[in-house]
This record gives structure tokens, C-alpha cells and sequence, in this order.
């Protein structure tokens, strides 16, 4: 009798999936009267390599080509691509993650090329109190190919339309791949020139500043120039241009009948930036590696210097012209108004250095997977800012009649830079956190899951800066503990015929904790219900109350001001130039938000990648942390010490430092849909590398669910079954496999 034989052979961990193939390695057709013995359908079950915990369906899911449509160069531009994707309308930035497991920094993945993906999964928020993360951020779950060398360069160069600036930003990565090894290096720079008020038509001529570099006089308190000025340009003068000719010698009266009642307004806007010169470069890098067969270490790090340059204006001089000055041709005594031809007495400088450094130990404790992280943060910001220049000794020369002063020539080598407004603060963070998850006990419906999470974090700022000669400094510190825990109570599944008339149902509860040593505690409680009445839809409804403290920079920024800011003054209807404060409030309080969500997810079609998501979040939060809004009546009403005038009501200055608002209430629908189809002539090996399931929108079980492939049926003849695995996989051992085993077949 003719031998035949079948192999089912498990495809490398490489695979998107553990997909299985059979191959019918002989075959040879049995004569007719022999009889025939079918095989019965062979049921193989598998786990998606590098699935994250939760057991949440994702949101979106990309797969290698579905990437490369997008036509990012690494991982950074293909994150801010997906922004209306992976923000959650929580407010949350997004929690990143390798294959399924914590990773030491965004800066460790920021420069990976997306060729180097296998799935991109976007998670919902539920899916981030698996990992101790709070339940107002999505996840995006980024699984590596198992074997990958790359090495990326490129330069781009950008400018506007209308020109005026230009970017140039160069980015290099090394990446190298190797089954559960892993290391990349990144060296970025850019730098961009600066862009001028100039260079874009800004008007400022109704801003009603009077300083020009030729110059302007105006009486004193807002009265005549000169009766005979007046008289000579019928009507009463209380501003006028000081003509050209005055830079030669002293001027006549009649001199000023020409530009009577008109002001010069021609440097308003001279050397005022409307973005900063600025330089960046950077470099950064991460070691992955498996200790052994169930504990894995990565270490990364990054150091980045930025710095910034900006001009505010030209400085300005008022000075006082006694009408005994040789070169005064008026009765009386008149203020003159001057720009001085120094720009970088009126600048800003900004210089910051950032330093980081991380590390992550993952491993497991029989089924239990944790986690330890570790992480420190440095980084120095100094910024200097000009205040205009010193005019008392050119003021005390015009008083004394110096013939050799003239007010109206060229004063700029009379006068000196005033002192200079300087800020200097150093902060660092050091923290730890160690997660466990794993199954607490078996449920008729499934596994209750749970995730504990306990944490420390060191903050300290320490800050001086001087302003307008009078040095302060400040500094502080803040000690933190947190505890975490989230439980997934599995109550109907359908597949295990409990209560399989509501589908598959699980509801979660979450509990967190946080004791500031400067600001005490803040809790959090949340609780959710997921339910999938049947295939491909899934609903979700969650509540949290959180609480949240000021950051420590939030608290004990240095002050920093900020001279000739223009602004729209709804008290006199003018834009006006005043100094803008900026920095840290001492004196802020907690935040107390209220958060209801509702989620729905369908895919309409089993055999089509379209994917429906729908999310309402409503958010009620009490005594609110946010920067200073909007000019309006009302604000300066409601805040009268943050705005400071003169006694005839003209603005001068604003306090813009963070600020609590007594109650907040925001109600946002955030919706999309994803959709993807392949066009053109296939690609078989393309198609091959692609695995099953990797597309958006892949129906069937959830994440950890079994995955079929029936044999043809064929003739009867002995089975044999190969497994390709790593050595010390479960698999071959024959002992029980945990779906997130963390060996590399499984990975």
C-alpha cells in the first residue's frame, strides 16, 4: 500500500501570527478498489506573538505594508501621522509598548523605522491599567520583526511658501535586531533661522507706540507741544515727528509744522521675531537583551542640547528735553520718544540641556508577569532677557546743556545695556515602579486578571533668576509614593456557555493612590463594563473620579518676564506692548475630575478591514490647573491682581503664571473609521510576510482566542507533527505554555 505521510509544520516565531500551514509531502493516487480513510479537520489553536494584556480588542491594527502607505521614516513621524488615533479624548498622551511589554522611554523606539514593524495596535484606554498605567491614555502596542538589520539616514529641508525660514533637520538610526536582542542608535540635529515681524507685513501702526528711531514729542501729561506749534499748524499739537534734518543740528520750530499731529511709526516693528533662531542636536540609545529564558533587561539613554534666540524689538528711551537745551526750539519742556539701534539689548537667549537615562527588568514568577522600571531625568534650562538699555547719564548730559549731546542725533554710543533679567533652574526626577499581573483566580466565565502597581518618585526643582537687579531663589522638592490596583472580572462568555444569551461580558474596577510629601494625598477610583453581544461589535462604559496635584514646576518655576509682549487691551480697545510674567504658582490646589466614557467598536463586515469607533467622554472637573486663558473684561474683573496699570488706566504688565479655575465641564465625541484594501497585482512573498490577522479590523476570536487551519482531507497515513521553536520553549518541553510565555518562540 502506498505510504503517505503529512507534516503540520508551526512556522517560525517570525510570523505575524502562529500560523499554521500543511504540507503534503507525498501523495500518490490509491488505486479504486483500495479503500479510503479521511483524516478528520485538524484544530490547531495559537496566540498572536507580542499581543498586550487586557484582552481588549484593538481599536485599529496596521500591519507592515498598511505601515509603509504612510510614508513615515521612523516611529516619531509615524506616531504624530496617527495623532487622531492614539489621543485619547481624555486628554492622555499615549502609553507605548514592544511585543507586548513595558518599555523605558519613548526615546528608546523614536527613531525605528516603521519597515521594522510587524503590527501597530492601537488599544483603548481600559487596556492601560493592565500595565499600571491610569485609564486616560491609549495604548499602542508596537510589535518588532524577530529579525531585522537596518541603517537610516536623511535630511530634510523645509521652507514656507513665503519664505523666511527655513528648517533643516537630519535624522540617523542604526537598528539591529535579533530575536529577543535588540539595539539602536539614534544622532538627530536640526536648526532653523530665525523668522522676523518683517518677513510676514505685521502691522503695528495702531498700537499707538510712539518711539521711532528718528523720534516723537509730546507735551507733558498729554498737553501742547508748543502754543506757537499750534499755532503755526492751526490746531492744537500734542505729538509730532521729529524731522531728519534734526540729526545734523538743532532743529526750528516751523521744522515741525510738516509732521505735526503725525507720529513717526516707521521701527515698530524692526527686529521682533516671530519664531527664534534655534538649534537642536541629540543622541540616544538603547540595549535590549533576554538575561535568560523568562527574565529580559533594557537599558537606554539620551542626551539633547536646544538652544534659542529671539529679538523683542529695538530699546526705547523716554527722555526729557528742558526747553533750555540748545537744541529745543520750544517754549516748553517736551518728551522725546527714541528707539536706540541695539537690538540685543532687548533679546532672549534659552539654553536647555536635557540628560535621561532608563532601565526596564521584566520576567515571570510562574504564571505572574512583572515588571520592574527605572528612570532619571536631568535637565537645566537658563534664559537671559535683555531690559532695554541704561539712559541716565545721556538724560543727565541734556539736562546739563552738553552742546555736544544732541538728543535728536545719533545717541546709541550714550547710552549702556541696562542690566539684563536672567533665569536659571535645574530639575530632576528619579522614579521606580515595579507591576504584577497575572491570574487571581479561575472563573466559570474566564480569569480574573489583576495588576498591582507600586511606585516612588524624587522630584527637585531648584531655581534662581534676577529681575531688574533684585535676585531670588527658590527651591523644592517632593517625595512620592502610589499604589495601583486593577482587577477584570470576567461575568458571561459565550464560547464557555456562561450566560451565552449576553455575549461576552467583564467588568473592571480600579483603585490608585498617591501621597505627595508637599502636597499630601490624591486618589483615583475608577470602574467599567466591557460587553460584545456578538462578533465584531463591542461596547464599553467607564467612570472615574481622579484627583491630580500641580506639578512641582507647575508650583516653583522661576519668574520670567517678558517686555514688549503685544496684547489687545478691551479696556481701551488699543493692542498695547506690557510685560508678561510668566513662571510658577505656590499657591495652587489639587484638581478633582469627574469622568464618564462611552465606547463603541464594530467592524460591519467579517471579510472586509472596516472598522467603526465611537467614544463619548464627559469630564466635570473642580478647581482646575491651567495656563492663563484669553484677555477678556471679564478675566481682569474676576483676577484684578494679575493685571497692573498706570493712573491713567494704561496697561502695563500681566501675570500669566498657571492658575486654578473654580469648575470646568467638557463634552467631546471623538469618531473614526478605518479602512484598508489592497489593490494592484499580489505579491506572494509580501502576502506571506504579512501573516493572518495583522490588518485592521481582522474578525474572529479576541487577542489569546484560538486560531483554526483545517486540512484538506486526504488519504489515510501516520501524522507527524514538527514544532520549529527556541530551545527551553514549553512546547517542546511538554509543560503548560502561558499565552504571554516569555521565551522567544512565544515572543
Amino acid at each position: 500500500m502506498p505510504a503517505a505521510s503529512l507534516l503540520l509544520l508551526a512556522l517560525a516565531p517570525t510570523a505575524a501570527t502562529a500560523n499554521v500551514e500543511v504540507a503534503q509531502v507525498q501523495t500518490q493516487t490509491p488505486p479504486e478498489d483500495e479503500a479510503v480513510a479521511v483524516l478528520p479537520d485538524i484544530v490547531v489553536t495559537g496566540q498572536q506573538r507580542g499581543v498586550a494584556l487586557g484582552g481588549q480588542e484593538p481599536i485599529v491594527s496596521y500591519d507592515t505594508t498598511q505601515l509603509q502607505a504612510f510614508g513615515a521614516t521612523n516611529i516619531g513621524e509615524l506616531v504624530t501621522l496617527l495623532e487622531a488615533q492614539t489621543r485619547s479624548a481624555r486628554g492622555g498622551s499615549p502609553v507605548f509598548l514592544v511585543n507586548g511589554r513595558r518599555i523605558s522611554g519613548f526615546r528608546e523606539i523614536r527613531g525605528i523605522p516603521p519597515e521594522a514593524i510587524e503590527r501597530f495596535d492601537i488599544l483603548p484606554e481600559e487596556t492601560a491599567l493592565s500595565y499600571g498605567y491610569s485609564a486616560n491614555q491609549r495604548v499602542v502596542n508596537i510589535v518588532l520583526k524577530a529579525d531585522f538589520r537596518s541603517l537610516t539616514a536623511s535630511v530634510n529641508v523645509s521652507r514656507s511658501e513665503q519664505g523666511g525660514r527655513t528648517t533643516t533637520q537630519s535624522e540617523n538610526n542604526i537598528l539591529r535586531i535579533e530575536g529577543s536582542d535588540r539595539w539602536s542608535l539614534d544622532i538627530n540635529g536640526q536648526t532653523s533661522n530665525p523668522l522676523y515681524e518683517t518677513e510676514r507685513d505685521i502691522d503695528r501702526t495702531g498700537t499707538n507706540v510712539l518711539f521711532d528711531r528718528v523720534g516723537n514729542v509730546t507735551g507733558l501729561n498729554g498737553a501742547q507741544i508748543d502754543p506757537a506749534l499750534s499755532a503755526l499748524a492751526g490746531s492744537a499739537v500734542t505729538v509730532a515727528g521729529v524731522p531728519a534734518s534734526a540729526a545734523g543740528g538743532a532743529p526750528s520750530l516751523s521744522d515741525f509744522v510738516a509732521t505735526a499731529g503725525v507720529a513717526r511709526a516707521d521701527d515698530l516693528n524692526a527686529y521682533r521675531t516671530l519664531l527664534p533662531q534655534s538649534d537642536e542636536a541629540s543622541i540616544a540609545g538603547t540595549y535590549k537583551h533576554d538575561l535568560n529564558d523568562s527574565v529580559g533587561l533594557t537599558l537606554s539613554g539620551s542626551l539633547e542640547d536646544s538652544s534659542s534666540f529671539s529679538y523683542l524689538g529695538l530699546p526705547g528711551v523716554t527722555l526729557t528735553l528742558p526747553s533750555s537745551s540748545g537744541f529745543s526750539p520750544f517754549a516748553n519742556d517736551v518728551l522725546l520718544y527714541r528707539y536706540v539701534d541695539r537690538p540685543d539689548a532687548l533679546s532672549r537667549s534659552v539654553d536647555t540641556r536635557t540628560a535621561e537615562l532608563g532601565g526596564v527588568l521584566d520576567g515571570y514568577l510562574g504564571d505572574w508577569r512583572w515588571t520592574a522600571t527605572g528612570e532619571y531625568t536631568r535637565t537645566e534650562t537658563k534664559t537671559s532677557t535683555g531690559r532695554g538699555v541704561d539712559d541716565d547719564a545721556l538724560q543727565a548730559a541734556i539736562e546739563a546743556g552738553d552742546p555736544s549731546v544732541n538728543p535728536f542725533g545719533d545717541i546709541d554710543g550714550l547710552v549702556g545695556d541696562a542690566l539684563r533679567d536672567t533665569a536659571r533652574s535645574v530639575s530632576q526626577t528619579a522614579e521606580a515602579e515595579f507591576v504584577l499581573n497575572g491570574t487571581a483566580w479561575e472563573l466559570p466565565a474566564g480569569d480574573l486578571t489583576s495588576t498591582f502597581k507600586v511606585g516612588a518618585e524624587h522630584q527637585s526643582l531648584d531655581s534662581e533668576s534676577v529681575r531688574s537687579g533684585a535676585a531670588s531663589e527658590r527651591s523644592q522638592s517632593r517625595d512620592q509614593g502610589n499604589f495601583q490596583a486593577n482587577f477584570d472580572l470576567p461575568i458571561a462568555n459565550k464560547d464557555r456557555g456562561v450566560l451565552p444569551v449576553l455575549g461576552d461580558l467583564s467588568a473592571n474596577l480600579n483603585l490608585q493612590y498617591d501621597e505627595l510629601s508637599d502636597f499630601g494625598g490624591v486618589h483615583e477610583i475608577g470602574a467599567g463594563l466591557n460587553w460584545s453581544p456578538w462578533e465584531r461589535l463591542s461596547l464599553s462604559a467607564n467612570y472615574s473620579d481622579e484627583g491630580k496635584a500641580p506639578t512641582i514646576q507647575q508650583l516653583n518655576d522661576p519668574f520670567v518676564s517678558t517686555p514688549n509682549t503685544p496684547v489687545f487691551d478691551f479696556a481701551t480697545g488699543q493692542t498695547v506692548e506690557i510685560t508678561q510674567i510668566t513662571g510658577g504658582d505656590p499657591n495652587l490646589k489639587a484638581e478633582d475630575s469627574r469622568i464618564l466614557k462611552l465606547g463603541v467598536n464594530w467592524q460591519p463586515f467579517s471579510e472586509r478591514d472596516l472598522r467603526l469607533n465611537l467614544a463619548y467622554t464627559r469630564t466635570e472637573t473642580d478647581n482646575e490647573i491651567s495656563s492663563f486663558p484669553a484677555i477678556t473684561p471679564d478675566l481682569e474683573a474676576a483676577l484684578p491682581e494679575r493685571f497692573t496699570r498706570d493712573d491713567d488706566g494704561n496697561l502695563l504688565s500681566i501675570d500669566a503664571r498657571p492658575l486654578n479655575f473654580a469648575k470646568r465641564e467638557q463634552q467631546d465625541v471623538q469618531w473614526g473609521f478605518n479602512f484598508s484594501r489592497a489593490f494592484g497585482a499580489p505579491n506572494p512573498a509580501a502576502a506571506a510576510g504579512r501573516g493572518r490577522g495583522g490588518g485592521p479590523g481582522a474578525g474572529g476570536p479576541p487577542p489569546g482566542g484560538p486560531r483554526r487551519a483545517t486540512a484538506d482531507r486526504a488519504p489515510a497515513a501516520p501524522a507527524a507533527l514538527a514544532v520549529l521553536a527556541a530551545p527551553g520553549c514549553a512546547a517542546v518541553a511538554d509543560r503548560p505554555c502561558s499565552p504571554d510565555r516569555g521565551c522567544s518562540t512565544c515572543r
